[in-house]
């Protein structure tokens, strides 16, 4: 059911085809409303909601997202831009029964065909957003599971990795005077794809970004971001226990100096207590929001 405003003329949308539109029962849309200020556009005299089309659309993304796996509290003041974006991920996280299919085969030459062919049709940060890092995080969980054995999550890993390598020949060179970063991961962390996807990710957002491989000493990586001359330090971290973790990133602290920030990204450093001048980022938008935010400084300085 549709009416028009009779002060500007926009087309409102029923409560009923919004629910029936984005799926959101009543009950929780009415608790969206009240712990989340998701009111309607009007309200009749007799209390019947009315919403435009961009708050019917922003429901149904809400939904969509919230159903993929976000939680609607860290979501529902997100743009509706963002929103479209988490929804595409989900989307696309959806299809990879394939990828997956092969890495439980161990069919190291399908699964790289497959990831190629990915990797050709999508821009290299929707590569990373809807193929690379959600097939990485099912891989991770299917092992975790005993569901995966460990030689198919090195061989998908490898391919994963592999492909992220090729993205770099389509990073526009940086400029001489762009910030710089290290990207690594600590000491008995092997896992170093991360750490890659956040080297990609700078370049691609006009960092001098360079990867230094994995398990690396505090002292190692300081010595390093030193010789580059670095904004910050970026570590990613899948696995350790908290007290090495802890350790790792204290010496590191005390070993740069004050002016190199440290961000530090995965599973492994949701655990550690914070420090002072170590950042958490938890997210890809995250990580890209503190690159603009950083580089923004660096250029200005």
């Amino acid at each position: 059911m549709r009416r028009k405003r009779q002060d500007k003329g926009d087309g409102l949308i029923a409560l009923a085809e919004v629910l029936t539109a984005s799926g959101i029962p009543k009950l929780l849309l009415h608790a969206w409303e009240r712990r989340y200020g998701l009111e309607p556009s009007e309200r009749s005299p007799t209390g019947r909601r009315f919403y435009t089309p961009e708050q019917a659309e922003r429901l149904r993304l809400l939904k969509a997202c919230s159903d993929g796996g976000h939680r609607i509290s860290t979501i529902a003041s997100l743009p509706i831009e963002q929103l479209q974006r988490l929804e595409a991920e989900i989307v696309a996280r959806g299809a990879l029964g394939d990828l997956l299919d092969a890495v439980r085969t161990m069919d190291s030459d399908r699964l790289q065909a497959l990831l190629q062919d990915r990797a050709e049709r999508q821009e290299p940060e929707e590569f990373i957003r809807a193929t690379a890092l959600p097939l990485m995080r099912d891989i991770g969980s299917l092992w975790a599971e005993k569901d995966l054995t460990i030689a198919a999550e090195h061989m998908a890993t490898a391919e994963v990795r592999r492909v992220i390598g090729g993205l770099f020949d389509r990073c526009p060179p940086p400029a001489e005077d762009a910030p710089r970063l290290v990207a690594t991961t600590p000491e008995r962390e092997e896992h170093d794809v991360g750490a890659l996807v956040a080297t990609l990710i700078g370049r691609l957002n006009g960092w001098n970004a360079v990867f230094l491989g994995a398990n690396l000493p505090a002292m190692d990586i300081a010595e390093a971001a030193h010789r580059r001359g670095v904004r910050c330090v970026c570590l990613s971290a899948v696995h350790g226990r908290k007290a090495a973790l802890d350790r790792h990133l204290r010496a590191l602290r005390s070993a740069l100096s004050p002016e190199i920030e440290i961000w530090i990204g995965g599973p492994a450093y949701r655990a550690v207590p914070p420090i002072d001048g170590v950042t958490f980022i938890d997210d890809f938008d995250g990580f890209a929001e503190a690159l603009s935010s950083a580089g923004g400084l660096q250029t200005g300085d």
